[in-house]
């Protein structure tokens, strides 16, 4: 199942440590490959449409976890099926592990320790589910999309994901004939290390930020990063238009332990309670 493994062309010119760590691989699968994949997409669109009132959404973020994919009849003869059973295996999350080594053991070294010391354990790794409690980690690989755009809009600002997570990561699979603006990944440095968040960890004094790069929204392309306070990401605001943005997302958390990191929430009574806990 190598042919399906999208870190399959990682090179290590494309990982960076700053602003946090992360890497991007322009180019994930042989062309063959990635047309089996992106043409068996179009199921996993109609699969969403069908199972959403999708007329009046705009620019909304639609998926479906590992669990409920590999249990869909309709799945199991596509490519999909075998690309979201390898992508939440241990050999996919154990070449992850490798990849992010030397920053994991700068950031997280107990949590790089537990990757060492129980990856041959039964209660090493799991699909997430509703109840995560029982195992070391748990993966999720999310086949999914963003409806076409009403109104011109922003999928999501500057934030940082779920201090649970470990990993991130997302695979683009942009139609051929998508001309549109936007939806491209926005990565940000803090100009001062005092960030605040509000309500789903979207960074509320964006004054502190500067964007150091961005990467289109394109076909065949993927990024994955080391989740911290440091990650924050953001998706460029979407033009007008009939397509989806087509994506795939991967998780890697634990809730064997604490959360990795805190978010500071902004706003008196939040500066308040912290100066009180203090």
């Amino acid at each position: 199942m190598n042919n399906l493994n999208i870190l399959q062309n990682f090179d290590k010119k494309f990982y960076f440590s700053k602003p946090f760590p992360y890497f991007v691989i322009e180019k994930c699968f042989p062309e063959n490959i990635y047309e089996m994949l992106f043409k068996d997409y179009n199921l996993i669109i109609d699969y969403l449409k069908d199972n959403n009132d999708t007329k009046n959404l705009n620019n909304t973020r639609l998926q479906i976890n590992s669990e409920n994919f590999l249990k869909t009849e309709i799945f199991r003869k596509t490519i999909w099926f075998d690309f979201v059973r390898y992508h939440t295996s241990k050999e996919f999350l154990n070449d992850l592990v490798n990849i992010f080594y030397y920053d994991l053991n700068i950031y997280y070294p107990e949590i790089l320790s537990a990757f060492d010391n129980y990856k041959n354990d039964k209660n090493y790794l799991k699909i997430r589910s509703k109840d995560n409690s029982d195992h070391k980690f748990v993966i999720d690989c999310q086949p999914g999309m963003n409806t076409p755009v009403i109104k011109k809009s922003n999928v999501r600002g500057p934030h940082v994901d779920n201090p649970v997570e470990i990993f991130g990561g997302l695979f683009y699979l942009r139609d051929g004939n998508d001309t549109s603006e936007g939806g491209d990944l926005e990565i940000y440095d803090t100009k001062n290390p005092k960030i605040y968040f509000e309500g789903k960890a979207e960074v509320k004094n964006l004054k502190n930020l500067k964007k150091i790069k961005t990467y289109k929204y394109g076909k065949n392309k993927c990024i994955f990063f080391l989740n911290s306070m440091k990650t924050i990401h953001g998706i460029s605001e979407r033009a007008e238009t009939n397509y989806t943005r087509n994506l795939t997302n991967f998780v890697i958390e634990t809730y064997f332990f604490d959360k990795l990191f805190n978010i500071e929430r902004g706003g008196i009574k939040n500066l308040l309670k912290n100066l009180f806990k203090r």
